[in-house]
């Protein structure tokens, strides 16, 4: 047997001014696309040849150029149809945040799959894993016949989630038959903050579900949160429950309300967790957490989800850094990390490490990004890198010592979200060497929570406004919780 992989991820915030070109993708092709997928040996142990098409990964970002997502997209039904007398099945990757310009139905990821499906027609077993923070409808379920996102958020079980989905399709193709999901789409739209699966009211959420696929009836089960950083139909949360054979309908079709009703009847539990405050407030906690904990040598974090880069924020924002500013920071060394701005960037990059620099930082796109002058020294330059398991270099970053405050700030020419060891490290620097760390976040991310000693989410403005209530939104369904105040659970 033969299977056609292909990975196409991005979450598109269109309440950043950038839109995105295909250069800014990390594209792999034969060999590399397989090695980054994670499943070569769940297919290879089954004797199953692997058709690689292509890995097309996008930090989170702006809207896609149409001609970007086209190249993308054209790039995987061109290597199905050269392939499709020899397949026996469909494996993607995708995310499910996908905004295209000028693309009706604004959803990449809605129209590649209408297309592969008019291309193989009605019976091919196509399997998608995906992040919980994409967006489901009825008719993307209809034409896939596997469907299912990570558990966690964060996205600890990301590839323990891809091949499992890998290990679904095979054994679909060992065992053919009928296999459609069920789907419920719920009017409840909320951030990926507000739904942190450690907290409730994911937690029960997910037992739920563990509980249900302990009966064979239920191939599959998930929770999809959705996105909401760009206008579309398609908002909404989402619950999947897949039957094991079509006898199994009317059984997954209880459970998929089951699940649906505990989500819908625990709304309220959709909130922000773990500490969280404004911005001048988040400071001063972070400020008097050091104090109180002078004799232990660890980390603070305050992440600025205002400006999350991990949900489209372009990082260009500096309220944190005027709180900084203003603030009583009792000697305690911090670091920014960072702050995109493309023109002291190339300022930077004439200079030379140990130099005197005077700049201002902030690009005065809008209200979140006033400039603001600085005054230092350049401290280090380094790697600016993307990605986690598949490291991503974009270019140099510079960081700058401020000469009146104990503030070091990396500045960017990209979006860069800082959540990882190793990108500290290639930045020149070392997480544990400063009191309090400022990043371009919400929640806090899987690999700083072990290194963090205290973590506070700044409720900042910008482009990733935590508030869902006080986002514009016109496509929408309606009533949609929390926008809006109802009691009766309804399907969209």
């Amino acid at each position: 047997m033969k299977i056609l992989i292909a990975h196409m991820t991005s979450e598109c915030n269109e309440h950043i001014s950038h839109t995105v070109d295909l250069d800014e993708f990390l594209l792999l092709y034969g060999n590399d696309c397989i090695n980054a997928m994670h499943i070569q040996d769940v297919f290879e142990a089954e004797n199953i040849e692997i058709i690689p098409s292509i890995y097309a990964s996008l930090h989170p970002n702006g809207m896609i150029k149409r001609e970007a997502y086209e190249f993308i997209a054209d790039k995987i039904l061109e290597t199905i149809k050269a392939n499709l007398k020899e397949i026996d099945g469909i494996y993607l990757q995708l995310h499910g945040a996908s905004g295209i310009v000028d693309l009706e139905g604004v959803s990449g990821e809605h129209a590649l799959i209408l297309r592969i499906r008019r291309l193989v027609g009605e019976y091919m077993p196509i399997a998608v894993v995906m992040d919980p923070h994409g967006n489901l409808t009825k008719t993307f379920a209809d034409n896939v016949n596997i469907v299912r996102c990570y558990r966690e958020s964060p996205h600890s079980d990301q590839i323990a989630t891809e091949r499992l989905v890998a290990e679904k399709l095979v054994h679909l193709l060992k065992h053919r038959r009928g296999m459609h999901p069920i789907l419920r789409k719920l009017p409840i739209m909320v951030g990926g903050e507000r739904s942190v699966s450690a907290k409730e009211p994911v937690r029960t959420i997910n037992q739920l579900m563990d509980e249900a696929e302990k009966d064979s009836r239920v191939f599959s089960c998930s929770y999809h949160v959705g996105y909401i950083r760009h206008d579309d139909d398609k908002l909404g949360a989402a619950v999947v429950v897949i039957p094991n054979t079509e006898k199994d309908i009317e059984y997954c079709s209880k459970i998929a309300d089951k699940i649906s009703h505990y989500a819908w009847n625990h709304r309220m539990e959709f909130k922000f967790s773990g500490n969280f405050a404004e911005p001048v407030e988040a400071v001063a906690q972070a400020i008097k957490y050091c104090e109180s904990n002078k004799e232990e040598k660890g980390t603070v974090v305050i992440t600025d989800s205002g400006d999350n880069c991990g949900a489209g924020g372009y990082g260009q924002n500096t309220i944190m850094l005027q709180e900084l500013l203003n603030g009583d920071l009792k000697k305690h060394r911090i670091l920014i990390a960072g702050i995109n701005d493309k023109y002291a960037h190339e300022y930077l990059a004439n200079k030379k490490i140990g130099e005197n620099v005077k700049f201002e930082l902030g690009i005065n796109e809008d209200e979140f990004s006033k400039p603001v002058k600085i005054q230092g020294t350049l401290l280090s330059i380094g790697d600016a890198v993307y990605g986690l398991t598949h490291e991503h270099v974009v270019g140099k970053n510079y960081t700058v010592r401020l000469s009146d405050k104990p503030i070091d700030i990396i500045v960017l020419d990209h979006n860069i979200q800082y959540g990882n060891m190793g990108q500290f490290e290639k930045a020149g620097l070392h997480f544990h060497d400063y009191d309090v760390v400022v990043v371009k976040m919400g929640y806090l991310d899987t690999y700083l929570i072990p290194e963090t000693a205290y973590h506070i989410m700044a409720l900042s403005d910008g482009p990733t406004n935590q508030r869902t209530e006080n986002i514009s939104f016109k496509k929408i369904a309606r009533p949609m919780w929390p926008i809006d105040d109802f009691d009766e659970l309804y399907y969209l």
